[in-house]
């Protein structure tokens, strides 16, 4: 998410029209060169169940995706795996690296584009920015029970050559948004590895 390269795009099928229309999509060009995608969404939690959610590894195998291990610290790593089994030395991981965070706030995020991942919307332009691109996560409690949180993913650069790329990650992350509003509300997101 937020730069999440494992999302099939037949889960994206599975984004609810009521869901889509919680989440605020927008593009904003800063320059001829740059534009940046934010994203926000109000959660109807609390803002430190909200923070537990993206901080934990059980929080982030509540909705990301069924496996999750969370290191929180400046260079630590979020990695989560769509493979209920998945083991540590697997294959399939999605690497996030923490760039810095502040408790309870925000939480930067850089993905780890290495080795160059087969993906529609990756091309030798973007493959080029790897090291620009970052994921910005603000959390804002609007009122108790309520926790508004925007997604800024910054360092898109313009042009034809980005479009695949910023039309999926708009409709990845509404179906993100989509699967966090359901683990809220105590669904069961994923299966477990048995199941």
């Amino acid at each position: 998410m937020f730069q999440k390269l494992g999302l099939a795009a037949a889960a994206f099928a599975l984004i609810s029209p009521a869901a889509a229309q919680d989440v605020q999509s927008e593009r904003i060009v800063v320059s001829d060169s740059e534009q940046v995608l934010r994203q926000t969404m109000v959660l109807d939690t609390g803002l430190d169940h909200a923070w537990m959610l993206f901080s934990t590894g059980e929080g982030v195998s509540s909705w990301m995706a069924p496996v999750g291990h969370v290191d929180l610290r400046t260079g630590g790593m979020i990695r989560t795996n769509y493979d209920a089994c998945a083991e540590p030395e697997d294959h399939g991981w999605i690497e996030n690296t923490v760039v810095n965070f502040v408790p309870r706030r925000l939480i930067t995020l850089q993905a780890n584009l290495e080795p160059q991942r087969e993906a529609s919307w990756m091309n030798e332009t973007i493959y080029a920015r790897r090291e620009h691109l970052y994921s910005v996560i603000e959390f804002d409690e609007v009122a108790p029970g309520q926790t508004r949180l925007t997604i800024w993913g910054l360092g898109y650069g313009t042009g034809p050559e980005w479009e695949t790329m910023l039309d999926f990650f708009t409709v990845g992350n509404e179906w993100t948004f989509a699967q966090l509003q359901r683990a809220i509300a105590g669904e069961q997101v994923y299966p477990g590895c048995d199941e």
